[in-house]
């Protein structure tokens, strides 16, 4: 056994072809049997361990280092920023056990302490004088918080799994059959984990310090040293905001310039929805990095990005598509193409290109991301989860319906792996699902989806926030796609309360919040209200996006179809051949025409059908079917309803042969499609 620590008969190191091996066999326990055989194993171990290596090391110095350095420093490394791990699992024996037991086994070995449990090997290091006093009484502490920790874990799955749940209890979820299914954890038993972490954070950094060749920083840690920073981190890795944003704050009032500080506070208002507080923290932060290294810095790309995430939120896309390229352009200058920030970077260009419409672009950047994520991450990574949800998002702008909610729901089992039924990242899931599912018609899944998201976002940030704002406007679409108006009004209300209260009036949220209430208020047949909050979400994405962006085109169309409805045939034939234009010089200049094109001609063509102007309804119609076709093909609900429109032009004008033409057409367009499993949706004038 002896032979496998060191060079086999070839005069190769066994580590290299099994690199645990040699470490597995250095513990060990005398049983029974002789124990001179024990004894004469011991000493060929010893003897094989100082064996010259490389570089001035002995094999024994080499193995610690190497496991130490290269593995474990790496591996159980308690960094907090990273804002995947806020709210995860904890893995109790991996996430706090396994580093302390495996230190102290390399730094036993590399001291020659021949000890073969941890306890020992803390109490010899205190008496070779490795470690101080209170580090040793720290570490033991942790040592047991920790062992009782993996007790209760096993006892209570009755099996030795380790997943202990940080955010069921003290968020207030009432799941008994989830807190039955993973282990909660409670108030105190979170504090014994914040304990865990003060002791874990300064012991890592002193042995970084002890590797680097400063043995004395590991000799003089007393492991107490508990900073506001690292509260801070310690808050936010249980995904506890309030706490954190206290800790960062006193931070902040001992160092006001400094830009981590600045940074982390930026992201935690970020996450609370305060957008202007986190713009003024992260803007701070850019100005200071940029004082300290200049405009080209890594730094200041990562400062560029957290301001993109804010101005996505605040509606502003073309200033976060700047910040967005400028972050990528510095990141390829000074980056390998397949860094962890360039991937980064493509994937916040590719959520800002889906939300201006540019599924081409975004598809683009989110496959870029995806190459650098896959060749960085295994399969089921939060990352890889973001870009599962990315995906599934530019199917669902594609009708793509059934490969949208495929694509989401891999991001939900990953999200759920990671951090478990209730979190954030699992209701923006839930989320995307539920308006995927309203979509495809199926409106108690899509309920059910919305409803989850909603009373997760509850719980976690309460009712001032835009994720729960976001939650109930899509409920009250829901709602109105099932006439029941009165609940669609009331979660619609809400929303635009929130959204008001949160932004103000010009906000492009609001403007959806205003779009959607007049559309219930035109199914309610108060057609006044309807019009009213049309001209607010105009007047708003008029400002913020311009008169010719396709968003203030949808606004006028949605304004079209109420004063079609009231009767006042003039106004609408104006304003929906404004809203056309609109489109039609997008498509001209990049090529860009959708479905609100289709709808905004088809619309544009019942009003004049309205008034007998029977030319201009035909030349909008066969202008639509052209988009709609090339869009979707001649087996398409809305190229049927344009048939239909047709067919019923030409019989009122007397052109029996012509209407017969069309209506065949889509005869046999409902045919193909109900073989195919069409599944029919209520359409034409909806406002979007």
């Amino acid at each position: 056994m002896a032979q496998y620590i060191s060079k086999g008969e070839k005069g190769r190191w066994w580590y290299k072809k099994e690199r645990h091996l040699p470490m597995e066999l250095l513990t060990f326990t005398h049983l029974l049997g002789r124990e001179e055989l024990t004894e004469q194993y011991r000493q060929k171990v010893q003897a094989n361990l100082n064996t010259p290596h490389q570089k001035g090391l002995n094999l024994r110095q080499y193995l610690a280092k190497q496991h130490l350095v290269q593995e474990d420093m790496k591996a159980f490394n308690p960094w907090m920023l990273d804002i995947e791990k806020h709210g995860m699992l904890i893995k109790v024996k991996n996430d706090l056990y396994h580093f302390p037991h495996l230190a102290l086994d390399r730094l036993a070995l590399l001291k020659e302490i021949k000890a073969s449990d941890t306890f020992t090997r803390i109490d010899q290091l205190n008496k070779q004088e490795i470690i101080r006093d209170s580090a040793a009484e720290k570490l033991k502490e942790w040592m047991s918080i920790v062992l009782f920790m993996r007790l209760k874990t096993y006892s209570h799955y009755q099996a030795q799994q380790e997943m202990m749940n940080p955010l069921i209890k003290p968020f207030g979820f009432e799941d008994p059959q989830l807190i039955k299914n993973q282990f909660a954890l409670d108030h105190e038993a979170l504090a014994k984990v914040k304990k865990i972490y003060r002791i874990f954070m300064p012991f890592h950094e002193a042995l970084q310090e002890f590797l680097a060749g400063v043995e004395e920083e590991l000799r003089s840690a007393t492991l107490d040293e508990v900073s506001f920073q690292m509260e801070g981190d310690i808050a936010l890795r249980l995904l506890q905001y309030e706490e954190a944003k206290k800790y960062y704050l006193s931070a902040k009032d001992e160092a006001p310039e400094d830009p981590n500080i600045l940074t982390v506070l930026g992201c935690i208002s970020l996450a609370q929805g305060n957008l202007d507080q986190a713009a003024k923290y992260v803007d701070q932060a850019l100005q200071v990095d940029i004082k300290c290294f200049g405009e080209n810095h890594a730094r200041i790309a990562t400062d560029n990005i957290n301001l993109v995430g804010i101005y996505v939120e605040q509606g502003k896309l073309e200033e976060a598509k700047e910040y967005a390229y400028k972050a990528l352009k510095i990141d390829l200058k000074f980056l390998p193409e397949n860094h962890l920030h360039i991937a980064r970077d493509y994937n916040n260009l590719g959520r800002i290109t889906l939300v201006l419409g540019d599924l081409e672009q975004a598809n683009e950047c989110f496959d870029k991301a995806l190459k650098i994520y896959a060749e960085l991450y295994r399969e089921n990574h939060p990352n890889i989860a973001i870009y599962y949800n990315n995906l599934g998002m530019v199917y669902q702008d594609q009708k793509d319906l059934e490969k949208a909610a495929e694509y989401v729901k891999k991001a939900l089992a990953i999200d759920q792996s990671y951090y478990g039924e209730y979190h954030p990242s699992v209701a923006t899931d839930y989320n995307n699902l539920g308006t995927i599912y309203h979509q495809k018609g199926d409106f108690d899944e899509a309920t059910k989806y919305c409803r989850k998201a909603l009373e997760i976002n509850l719980n976690f940030f309460g009712v001032a926030h835009p994720f729960v704002a976001e939650n109930y406007d899509n409920l009250g679409q829901i709602y109105l796609s099932q006439n029941d108006l009165v609940k669609a009004i009331e979660y619609t209300r809400k929303s635009l309360e929130i959204f008001r209260g949160l932004y103000g009036e010009n906000h492009p949220d609001v403007a959806i919040a205003y779009s959607n209430l007049g559309s219930i208020y035109q199914e309610q047949e108060n057609l006044n209200e309807a019009a009213e909050c049309a001209k607010k979400a105009l007047s708003i994405d008029s400002n913020l996006f311009g008169k010719d962006s396709l968003r203030v085109g949808k606004r006028y169309n949605n304004l079209a179809v109420t004063y079609d409805a009231a009767g006042k045939l003039d106004i609408a034939v104006k304003i929906a051949s404004k809203a056309l234009k609109i489109y039609e010089k997008h498509y001209e200049n990049h090529n860009i025409h959708n479905e609100d094109m289709v709808l905004t001609a088809f619309n544009l063509a019942m009003t004049y059908k309205k008034q007998e102007d029977w030319v201009r309804a035909t030349e909008c119609i066969k202008k639509a079917l052209k988009i709609n076709v090339e869009l979707f093909g001649k087996d398409h609900l809305l190229t049927v309803i344009g048939y239909e429109i047709l067919g019923e032009i030409y019989q009122v004008q007397g052109k029996g042969e012509e209407a017969t033409k069309y209506n065949e057409k889509a005869s046999k367009a409902i045919l193909r499609m109900f073989d195919s499993q069409y599944i029919h949706v209520k359409a034409i004038n909806a406002t979007l």
